[in-house]
């Protein structure tokens, strides 16, 4: 069952994103500041630019197999030229 609530202050202030250097999923509350790891299955993670499930996690990004939208990645400049993600997170 997918969270939509932080379990601790009930609030919906929340970010689901994945976490390379834990590679796990987890949950960040932005009203009472908790930081929790959780399932795949609770995250029910999809591309915000076409809706689907198929998401990759590997080394360096996250992208959706389907569009190839990058959602994040662990590096912020390539060949000197600063990286933007227009729905992604630089971690």
């Amino acid at each position: 069952m997918p969270i939509k609530n932080c379990p601790c202050c009930n609030n919906e202030d929340i970010e689901i994103s994945y976490n390379h250097k834990l590679r796990k999923y987890t949950l960040t509350c932005f009203n009472c500041d908790s930081f929790i790891k959780i399932t795949k299955k609770q995250a029910d993670f999809k591309c915000p630019g076409c809706e689907s499930r198929n998401i990759v996690h590997d080394d360096c990004e996250s992208y959706c197999r389907d569009c190839g939208l990058v959602l994040s990645a662990t590096i912020s400049y390539v060949a000197g030229f600063k990286i933007k993600l227009d729905w992604g997170l630089i971690l």
